[in-house]
This record gives structure tokens, C-alpha cells and sequence, in this order.
């Protein structure tokens, strides 16, 4: 695919974590095409990671929740402000009641979903609790609902099993992937844990990531005629006179 040059194509080469990779997943192989060139196309209007960095400060015992909720509002002005805002005050009041006791040993902990020859989604925790005796990966989505079908949080689980779970440290462990979806104009929490979906068997896992490479394929071409669209077509050039020449009507 190297002839595929223009910068865009980055989104492509570059498989996505695994809670947004799933976001494109679906067995219908025409509706993944479209949700994948969409991503390619398109540009994410809101994103968290200011957020994300400031909750894990405040599960870490850096910065109190009163810190971490100014800290969000002195954050630089943009689009995803008022989102972080608003995600970053509804953890710290899921976060009192909650108390996680992380441990900054796990704090960096990436690991990896192997989806083909040198493709993989990376699978990283927002922190690694240790409760009763057990680490436990904590995962925190901002997003503003779940948009996830139940064969996509089946097909997230199964990663989270593979990439995560299949480490020594956690085979025993339990996991909460935590959501604050907004209702009514205010967040809440939604909590799922290991084992709340069946996982995919393991030729379901192999007939959908042969679906994903197949739409990640077509997805090219799609992409380079879209961009040949979007580009200006160069001007002809008009004959110019020189105004001592002399012009000849034939």
C-alpha cells in the first residue's frame, strides 16, 4: 500500500484502540466499509485525553478532586473543553464513592490485540486497581453514550480477554470497563465487569478480523478516489501575446 502516500492514509496504517476499533466493527461486511472510510474522513470533534490524564492524577493520589476539577477548567479553550469538563466532574463524583486505590506500578500498562501481520489494536487500562489481594484493569470511556451493539461490546470483551487477561498477573482477575453516558442532561455511571458478555468463539474472532482487513483493503481506493475529488484541478494555462507581436488573422 505504499502508493497510498497522502498524510490521510495515516488513519488507516494506524489501527485504532481497541474500544474505537470496535466502534467499526460490524458482521454486515458493506456496513463496515462505510463505517471505516467514515473514520478515515473524518476528524473527532471532541477528545478526552486531557480528561484522561487529569483522572488518572486523581486515582493515583497526585492531585484531590477539587485540584483535577479546576485543572479541567483551566485547560486551553476548544471544542472538547466543555465535554472534558463535564466528563472529568462526573468521574470525581463516581470516583468518591467508587475510591480506587491504583497502583502507579501498572500506570503505562499497554498491551496488544494482534490483528495481522504487523497490526495491532492497543489495549490500555486508564489504571490497574489492587482490590482484595488482586490487581484489577480499570478501562474509562468519555464518551457521551455507548454506542456499542451487543455483538461490539461481545467482540470488545473478547480483546480485553486475549490482550489482557491472557497476562499472568490478571488470569484471575476481575475488570470494570466504566462509561458516564449522559442522560437527561447528566451523566451516569454504567459499569460493566468481566464475564457480563459472552466472549466470541474463536472462528467468530477469525471470520471478523478477515471481515476487518477485507473493508481495511477496500477502504484504500475509496480513499484515493475521494481525495483526487477533494483536490483542486490545476488551471490551464492561456496562450499570452506579446503586445509588440503581431497578430494574424488566418
Amino acid at each position: 500500500m505504499s502508493e497510498f502516500t497522502d498524510p490521510l492514509f495515516r488513519k488507516l496504517d494506524r489501527i485504532p484502540g481497541a474500544p474505537n476499533f470496535v466502534r467499526y466493527n460490524f458482521e454486515d461486511p458493506a456496513k463496515m466499509l462505510k463505517a471505516y472510510v467514515a473514520f478515515a474522513k473524518g476528524m473527532p470533534t471532541i477528545s478526552y485525553a486531557a480528561g484522561m490524564l487529569l483522572i488518572k492524577d486523581l486515582v493515583l493520589g497526585i492531585s484531590g478532586p477539587d485540584q483535577i476539577r479546576r485543572a479541567a477548567r483551566r485547560l486551553k479553550d476548544s471544542p472538547s473543553k466543555a465535554a472534558v469538563i463535564d466528563f472529568v466532574d462526573a468521574f470525581c463524583d463516581y470516583s468518591s464513592d467508587r475510591c480506587y486505590q491504583a497502583t502507579p506500578t501498572y500506570s503505562d500498562l499497554t498491551a496488544y490485540f494482534q490483528i495481522g501481520r504487523d497490526l495491532y489494536a492497543p489495549v490500555k487500562p486508564t489504571l490497574v486497581a489492587r482490590e482484595d489481594g488482586q490487581l484489577k484493569p480499570i478501562f474509562v470511556l468519555g464518551w457521551k453514550s455507548i454506542p456499542l451493539t451487543t455483538f461490539q461490546r461481545r467482540l470488545l470483551m473478547t480483546i480485553l480477554e486475549d490482550a489482557i487477561f491472557s497476562l499472568t498477573e490478571f488470569q484471575s482477575s476481575d475488570a470494570e470497563i466504566v462509561f458516564l453516558p449522559e442522560m437527561d442532561g447528566v451523566r451516569v455511571p454504567e459499569v460493566w465487569h468481566r464475564g457480563d458478555y459472552n466472549l466470541l468463539s474463536q472462528a467468530e474472532m477469525t471470520d471478523q478480523v478477515e471481515l476487518f482487513l477485507s473493508a481495511r483493503s477496500a477502504a484504500y481506493p475509496i480513499i484515493a478516489d475521494w481525495i483526487k475529488t477533494k483536490r483542486p484541478k490545476p488551471q490551464r494555462e492561456q496562450p499570452s501575446h506579446h503586445p509588440d507581436q503581431p497578430r494574424f488573422n488566418l
